[in-house]
């Protein structure tokens, strides 16, 4: 936070500068401050149990859109506008909203789950909130993060989670399953190439991503226990 704000004092600054109202950019001599190295990772990969315990928990208007992150690696920005007609054919067609590139992601078997159980709402986007209208990033943020850090004081969680966490957490597992990193780039829209290369690199490999979401494990139900517990897990 402290990064942010003194980069845009220095472009405030600089404008003035450059209009004369400041004789030099006071900001410019500043120093960026470093991350403590002793802190955990930023963002780091949920835990099989840490996916798990926040399905559970979640109500199941919040559970929609921690899914389209957990099971689909999208950006919170793109979970919170990503609209229900982007749902064609067994997949979701987004183009992200940071790198402006066009992604196809199949659905995953528990994001489908998710999705067939969601509460019914009248906003245009696949998630809603509480009152079925579609996300502000400041509401998403302040309801996420008190859920969050109610589960932290249950002792259900570690701390450290964040929802750019479980972007991290699809790669890592797709990684995990033998995906080529290549291909987990391409999957997550992670490498900005022109349109037309990029949409036929998309079809050319359209059943090999289906194949790579087949095998993503992010609740480790591939151990037969937790498959029976799952219908549990996602229940409201």
């Amino acid at each position: 936070m402290a990064n942010n704000v003194r980069a845009v004092l220095s472009i405030i600054a600089e404008f003035a500068r450059e209009k004369e109202w400041l004789p030099n950019n006071p900001v410019r001599g500043i120093r960026r401050v470093r991350r403590d190295r002793a802190k955990p990772k930023l963002n780091r990969p949920w835990t099989e149990r840490e996916c798990r315990s926040v399905l559970k928990d979640a109500p199941a208007y919040l559970k929609v859109a921690i899914g389209l992150a957990m099971f689909a690696g999208f950006r919170k920005g793109d979970v919170l506008r990503v609209r229900k007609d982007a749902i064609r054919d067994g997949a979701i067609h987004v183009v992200t909203e940071k790198r402006d590139v066009a992604v196809i992601m199949p659905i995953h078997r528990e994001l489908a789950a998710i999705l067939e159980h969601a509460p019914e709402h009248a906003a245009a986007t696949i998630a809603a909130n509480s009152r079925g209208h579609s996300w502000t990033e400041s509401g998403f943020n302040s309801t996420f993060s008190k859920f969050i850090d109610r589960l932290e004081v249950e002792k259900k969680i570690a701390p450290g989670l964040t929802m750019h966490g479980l972007r991290h957490t699809v790669g890592t597992r797709l990684r995990e399953a033998g995906a080529e990193l290549d291909d987990v780039r391409r999957l997550l829209g992670q490498k900005t190439l022109s349109m037309a290369q990029h949409y036929s690199e998309s079809a050319n490999r359209s059943e090999e991503a289906r194949e790579m979401i087949d095998k993503l494990d992010v609740l480790g139900d591939r151990n037969p226990q937790i498959l029976e517990n799952l219908p549990k897990i996602l229940e409201n």
